[in-house]
């Protein structure tokens, strides 16, 4: 390029210079003749006609930038003070006038409550409450109750029994603290008429013989307490309680037992960690004494459980973790140690909750609680320790609104010596029961729904279930592996209650003995026992009221060789005063 700009102005130079050269020439000439004609005083008039070129040259462009001028800027160090000054505000708020406040009225309350009436098999009863009214200071109570029957199953000896009860029971309150004591004494009496009479007659030799008499049995049980209990209202306060538990119990046959309970606790929060707002470190204790005396023996023994626990929570999370340290001292004295976690979670505040653990226990099986469960047992058992060597347990409380309530627990156990009732076969006519023990597993669970709406409708469902495998056993003896049940009211304003309940279980096997003198197993039929309730209220105090129970007429055995009432009756009036 630069080439090319050179030859180009060169040329266009040349051709400048021609063209002046030529025009200087013309010039030159015109001049001459010109001056020629001035001397010969000619005149004469000469014009050029040529075309116009402009020309422009080249500019030479300055490539000089000029230089950028920095400015530096520096920012000035600035100090400042504040000096806070308090405005004075004076505020005179108006009188506003007190707002009445319209509270429910406080419904009246009653010292006492009698039910009584009178039912089909000669069943007289009577349950009687009495009470002291509101008090911030102390309450007060007492309870009566009596039950009998005498009546007849063909076939089976007399089946006479009662029940007779009496509680005290009594609060104190004070400002940060709550005593408490009761009083109680219970008499049962049964008979043993689990054989039919014509089998009986083939298996004794005529010398042998029974009365009724001879098949009555008779507890009696005494029970008293005394505690107290600290309700304080701030957290960091040191939470206790201790209580002491009294039982004692005889029978006809010279067997008594005594157990007294020492319980005792306490906690307080404390901040050890950073990762929680504070934790609570505990313990509970555990002091029970037993005394059992029966016609062939007497055993004494003690437990002491010691469980120091740490628990904290952290938003919708909870945990509580500590040791459950058992000492046995008996005819031989041994430790335990179970290591117990519970953790709990709140996926939804008070509308579902779940948690879950590992445990794990030991505990004397004890004649008094052995007795009021199966009461046609023999009066010398075979007591031991019932020891659960793990346990894993998982359930649930959920809500759905304000009517529906659901809850559900289910336990894993590995279990050394658990206990089953059996018939004795070592004495004739095979009517009572002893015990038998076994080690295993064992999966139970618990499913519970319930509808409410305030006093009006309530129904409430359950269904249990217990799975055995054991070592030994074929079959947890005289123990169904499902239980369900169904218990509802309905009011009808406010005059008219109907109430129903119905009580169903799965089979279940006793072990009995067969012709060859060998133990085999005997399945017990599942049954479904219904029962309705109608009761009318004449007045707020006053009302009358009919149960139809067994109304499937169904006889059904939950012992062994004791079968139930059929269809019965039972009605009277409650009274409150």
């Amino acid at each position: 390029m630069k080439k090319y700009s050179f030859m180009q102005s060169a040329s266009q130079s040349i051709n400048t210079l021609m063209k002046s050269g030529i025009f200087a020439v013309i010039a030159v000439s015109m001049l001459l003749c010109t001056t020629s004609l001035i001397a010969q005083n000619i005149n004469e008039e000469v014009t050029v006609t040529a075309a116009y070129e402009p020309t422009i040259p080249d500019a030479n462009k300055i490539n000089i930038e000029p230089p950028e001028s920095e400015t530096e800027v520096t920012i000035p160090v600035m100090t400042y003070s504040n000096s806070p000054d308090q405005m004075l505000v004076s505020l005179k708020p108006e009188n506003i006038a007190a707002v009445r406040l319209l509270g429910e009225p406080v419904s009246k309350l009653y010292r006492n409550y009698v039910r009584a009436g009178m039912g089909t098999y000669t069943t007289p009863f009577i349950d009687l409450y009495a009470s002291s009214l509101r008090s911030d200071s102390y309450a007060l109570g007492l309870h009566l109750k009596h039950i009998s029957s005498a009546g007849d199953i063909e076939g089976y000896p007399e089946t006479n029994n009662s029940l007779n009860q009496v509680e005290l029971y009594g609060q104190r309150f004070f400002s940060q603290h709550t005593l408490s004591s009761g009083l109680g004494f219970r008499r049962n009496v049964v008979r043993h008429y689990g054989f039919l009479e014509e089998d009986f007659n083939e298996l004794s030799s005529p010398s042998y013989t029974y009365s009724e008499d001879g098949l009555k049995q008779r507890f009696a049980r005494l029970n008293g307490n005394i505690g107290i209990k600290s309700a304080y209202r701030e957290d960091d306060k040191f939470n206790h309680f201790a209580d002491v538990n009294a039982n004692y119990i005889n029978d006809l046959f010279g067997t008594s037992e005594t157990e007294v309970a020492l319980n005792a606790g306490g906690d307080k929060r404390f901040e050890l960690f950073d990762f929680t707002d504070h934790q609570t470190i505990g313990l509970l204790t555990d002091v029970i004494y037993n005394r059992y005396v029966d016609s062939t023996l007497t055993q004494n023994n003690t437990l002491v459980t010691l469980k120091p626990f740490i628990s904290t929570s952290f938003n919708e999370y909870s945990i509580k973790a500590g040791l459950n340290i058992n000492f046995k001292m008996d005819t031989v004295s041994k430790a335990y140690l179970f290591p117990f976690v519970e953790g709990q979670l709140k996926i939804i505040d008070d509308a579902l909750v779940v948690h879950a653990g590992i445990t794990g226990n030991i505990k004397r099986q004890s004649f008094n609680e052995l007795s009021d469960i199966n009461p046609f047992v023999q009066s010398a058992l075979p007591l031991q320790y019932t020891r659960e060597k793990f346990t894993f347990y998982a359930g649930l409380r959920a809500r759905a609104g304000s009517n529906i309530d659901f809850s559900a627990l289910i336990r894993s156990s590995s279990v050394a010596n658990a206990y089953f009732f059996v018939n004795d076969y070592s004495q004739i006519p095979y009517n009572r029961f002893t015990l038998l023990h076994d080690d295993g597993q064992v999966l139970e669970g618990r499913f519970e729904a319930q509808y409410h709406t305030a006093e009006r409708i309530s129904v409430k469902l359950y269904a249990e279930f217990e799975s055995w495998s054991l070592d030994n056993f074929e079959h947890p003896w005289h123990t169904p592996a499902l239980k369900f049940g169904l218990d509802g009211h309905y009011q009808i304003q406010n005059k008219i209650i109907v109430r129903a309940n119905v009580a169903a279980r799965g089979n279940q096997y006793a072990r009995t003995i067969n012709l060859s003198d060998q133990f085999v197993a005997t399945e017990l039929d599942a049954f479904v026992d219904l029962s309705l309730g109608v009761e009318y209220r004449y007045t707020k105090v006053l009302s009358g009221f009919i149960n139809f129970n067994n109304i499937t007429n169904s006889q059904y055995f939950l012992w062994n060789n004791y079968p139930s009432y059929k269809f019965n009756l039972m009605g009277g009036v409650a009274y409150s005063f």
